[in-house]
């Protein structure tokens, strides 16, 4: 009787063992992938974020972005699959954490473009926009 209750406790012990080893090596596998298409031209901002802002108003001023240039955009401060996610990216671009930050852009092509300058800069370049063009909404 002893035998059985040890041989119950080694058998639950290992069985507890296999499936810890199991979920953390799947959780681990997704982390180190990107799931979404590689080439997918992806804008990561932060709710709240001034900067985040400035892009936000360009891109609102200036709807043929949107019209000329496909991309998804992603909220990283409340969402931790998209922060993982911007993470994963930026590593492809060699960047490190410490120089990580919103708005941040993935251009699709293995390129990474980190504050607002070079994220509208982005935009400008692939919807055709030359000059100076306000950032700023009008409210009326």
């Amino acid at each position: 009787m002893v035998f059985d209750k040890k041989m119950m406790l080694f058998a639950g012990t290992l069985l507890f063992l296999i499936a810890g080893i199991i979920y953390f090596g799947l959780e681990d596998g997704k982390s180190s992938q990107i799931v979404d298409d590689p080439n997918a031209i992806v804008y990561y901002y932060g709710e709240g974020c001034p900067h985040c802002k400035v892009v936000n108003d360009f891109l609102e001023a200036n709807p043929q972005v949107a019209e000329k240039v496909s991309f998804e955009k992603k909220e990283v401060w409340g969402d931790r699959a998209n922060a993982k996610e911007m993470e994963r990216r930026a590593k492809v671009c060699d960047i490190k954490s410490e120089g990580m930050g919103v708005p941040f852009l993935y251009g699709g092509d293995g390129k990474c473009y980190v504050g607002e300058p070079d994220v509208i800069g982005f935009f400008k370049a692939k919807s055709g926009i030359e000059g100076d063009i306000p950032t700023e909404t009008k409210t009326e």
